[in-house]
């Protein structure tokens, strides 16, 4: 069965619901003003739902997919990700700039300009919150050998990204109510990664061999940092003592909200 048939398919009869008690006089009020706080609620059952029901109960339909290089020295990737699990790692074959599986509702696109590689995955308008395939998360894979900028967007979801053994020289993250797992490039020699997170738990791993620095602008944030590889200079300044000599660093700006922040 498909968890977007039994989403979208419950919505609808409550909304239904909602109209029949409206026709019949139950309800006075404008019907929207029920059926929102009624579709919060929905959806909090169903990520309850997702959590204790089997994998397998309901298995999202999907589609291999493979994005070719196209001769491009270079690449731009964008991910835009509604809610759910996506996981991003290096793992693509060599002349393809991406592989993975996608929604019946995801669009994937792909251009070549003056040698960039422009891709981007977009989950839709209808995409279904909280459903993967039967593996439980959206997976795709890049190519190791191409620098690449990666910008990503994400609502309410489980986010890992393992970008160890990618090319990637600029990193921009918005996620809302979201985790995340990163660990940053350990073959780029300069890397730039901005956050912006609102109510999110993020743990961040800057592989053995990186040097960092890191902004941090604080809201209610919990921050845990390894304070022996990246010592305070001043506010929310920390930086690894040899920063300016290292072959490989990065540069980490990160604005939280209601955070929790573990670097490490």
């Amino acid at each position: 069965m498909r968890r977007s048939s039994l989403f979208w398919g419950s919505a609808l009869i409550l909304l239904s619901g909602l109209f029949l008690l409206k026709a019949i006089g139950v309800i006075q009020d404008d019907v929207l003003g029920y059926f929102w706080p009624l579709l919060l609620l929905l959806i909090g059952v169903w990520v309850l739902a997702s959590a204790f029901l089997p994998r397998d109960t309901f298995v999202e339909e999907g589609q291999a997919f493979a994005i070719d290089l196209q001769g491009a020295s270079e690449a731009k990737v964008e991910f835009n990700h509604g809610a759910g699990q996506i996981e991003i790692r290096a793992g693509a074959p060599s002349g393809q700039l991406m592989t993975g599986t996608k929604a019946l509702s995801m669009d994937v696109s792909s251009k070549l300009v003056g040698g960039i590689l422009e891709a981007e995955v977009n989950a839709g308008t209808t995409f279904v919150p909280f459903i993967g395939p039967s593996g439980g998360a959206w997976r795709f894979e890049l190519n190791r050998d191409i620098p690449m900028t990666l910008e990503v967007s994400a609502g309410a979801s489980n986010v890992s990204l393992d970008l160890s053994d990618l090319l990637v020289k600029y990193l921009s993250l918005e996620i809302g109510a979201s985790s995340l797992r990163l660990t940053l490039p350990s073959r780029t020699e300069s890397t730039f990664v901005e956050i912006e997170a609102g109510a999110a738990n993020l743990e961040i791993n800057v592989p053995e061999g990186v040097a960092a620095r890191i902004r941090l602008k604080e809201g209610m944030t919990a921050l845990k940092i390894d304070r022996a590889r990246f010592p305070n200079l001043e506010g929310g300044i920390y930086q690894s003592a040899d920063y300016h000599q290292a072959a490989r660093r990065a540069e980490l700006n990160i604005e939280a909200g209601a955070a929790s922040v573990n670097i490490q």
